[in-house]
């Protein structure tokens, strides 16, 4: 490497790294140090260190110098004469001469870029922007940055929400400086951090933060939650108890819970870990220190979960094994082979019935309880809920929410797993026949049960998870053109 480029190497660098890491605990905190894992709740005021600002156009006229000395040594390496038309270049002239050229033009555009991001800046109306009177934080004012120090500027903070951030440690959630500068807190401790960019956004910006930003931050440690200790895989997986729950999927009861039991609607949180056949584990929700929430029988698990949690009790803990055929069958992901048999250990910490969730959900109906009519061509339907106004028509563009079963009871589809209304113009052929039938004379607000029989459903070809010749059930809510 030329010594000219090195030179201008080692100046760059040593930019670079004005603002080198630095932690400095201001106060004491107790309990247990935290460690990567650990869901935990911090509040923090951050703020932009303008000296970095300031040396943002040093970086960048360090850089237009390597890339000078850099057009320089090409020339030289191919012993050209002529290079940007100059002839018997003298090198030594060329570089200082471009250099103060391009010194001056990036010196205005920087001055002014600097002023436009530094000077307009009152900091004492960033920090009055939030009410930080709302919280009384007589300590943390008294280590923050005065608001006359030119040198940092506020750019974020958490205290005057009253909410602290919640997020898991050494997962990648937070920034690298985060990341490394909080490991070892103890609940209340206070920390302050100086992070050069490379362990912040980078050459990345964001709202009040310039690219290539260096950063400092008071962060404070309102609590976490204990570690938590891994599922470990069985040495002896065959050995456990299993019982057959259903076809493809075996069960065993490690701790029969004695809470509320896990039932259609119910809003579930579990800890979990997954593991191949193998014993590779695959996922845990102990990696991340929080539950898994769910809602049973919104079609968002798998068929095993969906079968093996039923009826399971808070505060049990329970095993399962799951065939591909009720887990992920032939489709493959990342950390999982298609057509894999997979184990669960699932504890169960709570179940909750939400009356919201309960009432945008269909439930498989029992049909021997309904009143049905006889439908055209074979349909049968129940009206379970009436509804009022003009009745849908042939051109008519009709939007409805449904859910699909087979007779057994598999839900095969459903528009409000999806969160999507459906639509349709009846009469125009775009759906099974029995849906033509069955819903023209829907009234809007109203919601049928519908009993297709195979002739008027998919027949004997079957669809996609519908066997052919299944009679299928639908339950239909009509919303309208």
């Amino acid at each position: 490497m030329p010594k000219l480029k090195f030179f201008l190497v080692l100046l760059m660098c040593s930019a670079c790294f004005a603002v080198p890491f630095k932690v400095e605990t201001v106060r004491e905190g107790s309990g247990d140090s935290i460690r990567a894992g650990q869901l935990i709740r911090v509040h923090y005021k951050s703020y932009v260190y303008l000296d970095s600002v300031k040396i943002l156009a040093e970086k960048a006229r360090l850089a237009d110098s390597l890339r000078i000395a850099d057009s320089l040594r090409l020339a030289n390496d191919f012993n050209s004469d002529q290079v940007a038309g100059v002839t018997k270049v003298d090198t030594t002239a060329l570089l200082e001469t471009a250099v103060d050229k391009r010194k001056e033009k990036k010196s205005k555009k920087k001055s002014k870029e600097i002023e436009k991001e530094v000077a307009p800046v009152d900091t004492a109306a960033a920090a009055s922007a939030v009410d930080s009177s709302a919280v009384p934080m007589t300590f943390i004012d008294s280590i923050a940055p005065a608001s006359s120090d030119s040198r940092f500027r506020l750019f974020s903070e958490s205290y005057s929400g009253g909410e602290p951030l919640e997020f898991t440690l050494g997962l990648g959630l937070v920034i690298a400086g985060w990341e490394k500068g909080l490991v070892g807190m103890k609940p209340g401790e206070v920390r302050k951090l100086y992070v050069p960019y490379q362990m912040g956004y980078g050459e990345n910006s964001l709202e009040g933060v310039p690219e290539y930003s260096d950063l400092f931050f008071i962060v404070e440690l309102v609590s976490a939650d204990p570690p938590m200790e891994p599922d470990v895989f069985p040495k002896n997986i065959e050995g456990l108890g299993w019982r057959e729950a259903a076809k493809g999927l075996k069960i065993h009861d490690e701790k029969v819970g004695s809470g509320k039991p896990a039932v259609v609607g119910s809003v579930l949180k579990t800890h979990y870990t997954g593991w191949l056949l193998s014993g590779r584990k695959f996922g845990s929700s102990k990696d991340i220190g929080r539950p898994l929430q769910v809602v049973m029988g919104a079609g968002k698990m798998i068929k095993g979960w969906e079968v093996g949690l039923e009826g399971m009790r808070e505060g049990g803990v329970r095993w399962l094994r799951v065939a591909p055929a009720m887990g992920y069958g032939a489709t493959a992901y990342s950390m999982i082979p298609s057509n894999s048999t997979l184990i669960f250990r699932v504890e169960l910490v709570s179940s909750e019935e939400d009356e919201a969730v309960i009432a945008n959900m269909d439930f498989f109906p029992d049909t021997t309880a309904l009143t049905f009519e006889n439908g055209p061509e074979g349909l049968r339907y129940a009206i379970i809920k009436q509804g009022e106004g003009e009745p849908a028509q042939k051109g008519n563009v009709a939007k409805v929410h449904y859910t699909g079963w087979l007779t057994n009871g598999y839900k095969f589809d459903s528009s409000r797993d999806r969160g999507q209304v459906f639509g349709f113009t009846l009469g125009a052929g775009r759906v099974i026949r029995g849906w033509e039938l069955g819903v023209q004379g829907m009234l809007p607000g109203e919601k049928r049960i519908l009993v297709v029989p195979p002739g008027l459903g998919y027949g004997a070809r079957g669809a996609g998870p519908i066997p052919g010749g299944s009679t299928l059930i639908f339950a239909v809510e009509y919303l309208g053109e």
